[in-house]
């Protein structure tokens, strides 16, 4: 299959599921996550595809997710869109959406949560495993499926491979002077400048100025027209490349993002990277600190967020490829062709 196949296939979906999640996503933010998850679907194998509808139940209206008193939560029909389900409140996995260091901690050399606790990594292989075990339910396969694109999202946003205390940078308060280009998005704290203000600013922006750019188009139809951009922007030998890795190394090149000092996340102090210049973490009953930030900040950091955006959505369709198709070896020159 191409990745530029059945394109209205997955928009039309998208737009019968949209009525069943409240705005409520957080993590890359809504239209993050909607990209990450339509990139992913684009470069699916026709084997991968017809086993994704399978499961959804395409022709037959969709597939409702239960909770474990069998009381009916959400209907779905797009993998896109389900890529939201991991932010519903309560969060089901909430420890899975980061992965918490100690503020000693300098790189991320395996795929390991910390001790007697939980984490992103945790979630990828409990879904994953979940995923390609076809004697499961499709109800599970569904909801595995949904939450692994969750997951691959969250761990290439680089303040969620992060540190505890200050919730990965949600209780650094923080302002972009001039706002997220013209975007009405405002981020209260440095996390959500990642969430959303760096894309706003950045990938979405360039869909804003696009000279076929409509005001009329639905509220989410920018991000796929940000995925036709991210898509002409990569060859196959770039796709090649970034897939050949593992979920560790996604991590840790989150986490030397994190860590820059241009970022403002934490404050380098030797060997570890403190709350703030007189905080070496931030207590239960500490005044959190303040961060102002200007263009310079998006011009820096907004091309890095679109690339972590590419990176989580072409890694996400090489797991679900090896989970769901069988003659899968890697991306092919095919997927290449319109």
């Amino acid at each position: 299959m191409g990745r530029f196949g059945s394109v209205f296939f997955v928009f039309a979906l998208v737009l019968v599921g949209c009525s069943s999640i409240p705005r409520t996503a957080l993590a890359w933010g809504e239209f993050g996550h909607l990209t990450v998850c339509d990139l992913a679907y684009r470069n699916l194998t026709d084997a991968s595809r017809d086993e994704l509808k399978r499961i959804f139940h395409a022709g037959q209206g969709g597939i409702t997710v239960h909770a474990k008193d069998g009381t009916e939560l959400r209907h779905y029909t797009s993998f896109n869109v389900g890529c939201l389900e991991e932010d519903e409140r309560p969060r089901k996995h909430a420890a899975d959406h980061f992965v918490n260091v100690d503020r000693t901690t300098t790189s991320i050399p395996a795929a390991s949560c910390p001790v007697g606790g939980s984490c992103i990594f945790a979630g990828i292989d409990r879904d994953l495993t979940i995923l390609k075990d076809r004697s499961k339910s499709d109800e599970d396969r569904v909801f595995a499926l949904m939450a692994v694109g969750h997951w691959i999202g969250d761990i290439h946003q680089p303040l969620h491979i992060s540190f505890a205390d200050d919730k990965g940078g949600n209780a650094i308060k923080a302002r972009v002077v001039g706002g997220c280009g013209t975007s009405s998005y405002r981020p209260g704290n440095l996390h959500a400048i990642w969430d959303g203000c760096l894309l706003e600013a950045g990938l979405f922006q360039k869909v804003r100025n696009r000279a076929d750019f409509k005001s009329t188009w639905g509220r989410r139809t920018i991000t796929y027209r940000a995925v036709d951009t991210l898509l002409a922007n990569t060859s196959l030998a770039e796709e090649q490349a970034m897939v050949g890795t593992d979920p560790a190394v996604w991590a840790n090149e989150s986490f030397q993002i994190t860590l820059q000092p241009d970022v403002q996340y934490c404050v380098k102090s030797g060997n570890a990277c403190h709350y703030s210049d007189t905080q070496a973490s931030l207590g239960p009953d500490d005044e959190e600190r303040k961060v102002s930030l200007g263009s310079d900040y998006l011009e820096q950091y907004a091309p890095i967020a679109e690339d972590r955006v590419r990176l989580a959505g072409f890694r996400l369709a090489h797991l679900i490829n090896l989970a769901l198709d069988t003659a899968y070896q890697g991306p092919a020159k095919d997927s290449l062709q319109p």
